[in-house]
Parts: C-alpha cells; sequence; structure tokens
C-alpha cells in the first residue's frame, strides 16, 4: 500500500537559493492508499502500468524514476513492472506521486536486497522529491523542515486518531505551480 498525507501544518518561512522555500509543516499519513506491485522482468525495461489518465507512464513518473535512481546508484540493470492502482486523486495535494516513488524506493530495496537502511533510503528518496521522504519513514505523524524533506517522526503522537472528509474539487493543484505562484 501507497498512502496519501495530508498537511495538518504548513508554514512557508521564504525562498531559497535553489528556488524551492523552507517551510514547516505537520504530515499525516492517512489511510487513502494506491496499491503498488512490482515484478522483475528478463529485459532491462521499466515498464509503468495504471488505467487513469492522469498518471504519467514514461520517464516523467516519480516511480520510473525511483528505479533509475536505484538502477544508476548500483549498476543494475534489472529490468521492472511497476502496477499502479491509482485511488489518491491526481495533483490534489495528498502525495500520491511521492507516495508510490517511496513504495518503490522501499520494494526494490527489498526485491533487489539492497539492504539500504531507512536514512540512506530517504537521502536518496529526496532526489526524487520533497515529500518522498516522509512516506520512507513510513510513520502516521512527522515534522517536515527545510525543503519539507527534513523529516522528524513524531512517534509520540503515534496513538492519535483523527478523521477527516476529504473534498477533492475538479481542479489540478500542482505543487510547484502553487509554491511558483506564493
Amino acid at each position: 500500500n501507497s498512502y496519501a498525507k495530508i498537511n495538518l501544518y504548513l508554514a512557508v518561512l521564504n525562498k531559497r537559493r535553489d528556488n524551492y522555500h523552507n517551510i514547516k509543516t505537520l504530515f499525516e499519513r492517512i489511510s487513502l492508499c494506491d496499491r503498488i506491485t512490482l515484478s522483475a522482468r528478463k529485459d532491462d525495461l521499466i515498464k509503468i502500468f495504471c488505467s487513469h489518465p492522469g498518471v504519467p507512464k514514461d520517464n516523467s513518473n516519480l516511480c520510473f524514476k525511483s528505479a533509475e535512481l536505484l538502477r544508476k546508484k548500483f549498476n543494475l540493470e534489472n529490468g521492472l513492472d511497476i502496477r499502479i492502482i491509482k485511488r489518491i486523486p491526481v495533483a490534489a495535494g495528498l502525495g500520491g506521486g511521492s507516495s508510490n516513488a517511496a513504495s518503490v524506493l522501499s520494494g526494490l530495496n527489498r526485491l533487489w536486497k539492497l539492504n539500504l537502511s531507512r536514512g540512506k533510503l530517504a537521502l536518496l528518496a529526496k532526489k526524487i522529491g520533497c515529500d518522498v521522504p516522509f512516506f520512507i519513514y513510513n510513520c502516521p505523524f512527522a515534522q517536515g523542515q527545510a525543503r519539507g524533506d527534513r523529516i522528524k517522526p513524531l512517534r509520540s503522537l503515534n496513538p492519535v486518531r483523527l478523521w477527516h472528509i476529504l473534498v477533492v474539487p475538479k481542479i489540478k493543484v500542482l505543487t510547484p505551480v502553487i509554491y511558483k505562484m506564493w
């Protein structure tokens, strides 16, 4: 399962030299999830399968980028099928693509027997996207700082249960566009 997130709190502090923004946020992993299945291929291709029209099936997909990052880092030529059953609304600020990318990193760590620690996976996750490290930690609540990629799990909040009603309008909310407008 590749879980969605919401930001219970988000403060945009300032713009950085790298054109990102410094933020402070409180992430909550919620029960809404996509389903990711990874299967080895006999050739060296990476193929994305998803029936949702809003999910790219090429090398712009964050899942593809995760697999390619690991292949390059470890000089691998392993082929891979990535199947995504999409339940998280696309471009809704719920971190679906980032969560999918983290699920692929974690899954390939096991499938390809890379034995990377959570900390090393999180460092790689930063290269894919700012929200990706949060999903590597697989925790219900975490504080995010810097670009949102410096994660501190808040284990004291693990027993807390919150209920939410998600309302997703039929408009796309692309994170880079929102920050650019800020």
